[in-house]
């Protein structure tokens, strides 16, 4: 799903570094039709992968800056194609080829290994070239005032991809993935940043390493906010810097559905909750028993028109699903098409950045209260409740 879909998965990156101002443009386009994507269609090849222009797939020219850059943001896509042939008509077209072979070498019994080799990518030459690629496109909005890098995929085999083409086209510039841990420390008082930095538990400042190390951050966060939700007004206010005003009042709470993991005899063991739920007693006897929560749907709400769902994962802070407002473009026949998608655009990004934004204001209503002195009770608190509920 693209970013103008009407959910899409948000993965948030960081780019360090900085292009020359005074030729940003030209060298963008250099850089990305470089790289640009290049059709197997008419081939049997497996697998290609490029950027595309972002209004349009097929395109890979990069000469309309209208088209690239909108704005602060760099809009453009990657585009994946891939061949993909069925396990049974595989076996199917070996077996043909093999029966081939032995017919025509009647002193074999059976086909050779190397032949049975050679006969299997002969098998996926033959079958690649009469099947077309799947394409795959995952749009890419790069704030280049601020860094902040938007890609709308979370399957951790296009991320890789989206990095790694990444570098390879601007080797001057780095790809930072936006770590629960990083959000935390732009948005904190300076006051906090200390403690903050504190908590962190990882040995290196690889991403990963901090990743691995802190799901603390998100499995608090969630725990947090599922006692608020059953437990409050779930109500809060705008408290970070983005479209909306400070202190306008705002509703945040989950519901919908749950996904838990822990230890089982056989491994890591997943349980999800679905469905409204009214006092979430499956999940506070999950909780009970020692699992802890990955990943739950988030509503944000300004009011009956304006509402946000996502559904948070608590690792990486990702928003998967991430419905904004309707987005509603009026038609007219004597529009320019273009300038509609344009408006279209500006639209969708301006509700996805107040979701943004009401999100970050939601995470630094919590970590006040992680990092404050008063935590410890309030923590206990949250753990009683949880072994109470349900067993009333």
């Amino acid at each position: 799903m693209g970013l103008l879909a009407p959910a899409a998965g948000i993965c948030h990156f960081e780019v360090i570094g900085t292009l020359p101002h005074n030729q940003t443009f030209k060298l963008l386009t250099e850089r990305l039709h470089n790289e640009r994507f290049r059709s197997i269609e008419n081939s049997a090849e497996e697998y290609s992968c490029g950027w595309v222009e972002f209004d349009d797939q097929d395109a890979t020219g990069f000469t309309e800056e209208r088209s690239l850059q909108r704005e602060q943001s760099i809009c453009f896509a990657l585009r994946e194609d891939r061949r993909k042939i069925p396990a049974a008509l595989l076996k199917r077209e070996i077996a043909r080829l093999s029966a081939e072979f032995l017919s025509a070498h009647p002193n074999f019994n059976r086909v050779p290994r190397q032949e049975r080799e050679a006969i299997r990518d002969q098998a996926s030459s033959l079958l690649f070239g009469r099947t077309l690629p799947v394409p795959a496109v995952s749009d890419i909005v790069w704030n280049i005032d601020s860094g902040l890098l938007r890609f709308t995929s979370l399957s951790q085999k296009r991320i890789d991809s989206f990095q790694g083409l990444f570098h390879q086209s601007f080797p001057e510039l780095r790809l930072r993935l936006l770590t629960p841990l990083a959000r935390a420390s732009k948005i904190v008082a300076p006051e906090q940043k200390d403690r903050l930095k504190a908590l962190n538990q990882a040995n290196s400042d690889t991403h990963l390493a901090e990743i691995e190390a802190n799901g603390w951050l998100g499995e608090d966060f969630l725990q947090w906010l599922l006692y608020r939700s059953l437990n409050s007004d779930s109500n809060y206010v705008v408290s970070t810097e983005g479209p909306l005003l400070a202190g306008q009042p705002f509703s945040a709470w989950l519901d919908n559905r749950l996904l838990l993991l822990g230890a089982g005899q056989e491994g890591e063991q997943k349980i999800a909750v679905a469905g409204p739920q009214d006092r979430f007693a499956e999940v506070c006897a999950a909780l009970r028993s020692g699992k802890r929560i990955a990943e739950a749907t988030l509503h944000l709400s300004l009011d009956e028109e304006q509402s946000w769902k996502l559904t948070l994962k608590g690792d990486l802070f990702s928003f998967g699903g991430f419905r904004t407002p309707m987005v509603k473009p009026e038609k007219d026949p004597e529009d320019d098409p273009a300038a509609e998608a344009e408006a279209a655009f500006y639209t969708k990004l301006g509700a996805i950045e107040e979701g943004e934004q009401l999100f970050a204001s939601l995470l630094k209503a919590f970590l006040d209260r992680r990092l404050s002195a008063e935590w410890a009770g309030e923590e206990t608190s949250i753990v009683d409740w949880f072994k109470q509920e349900g067993q009333e």
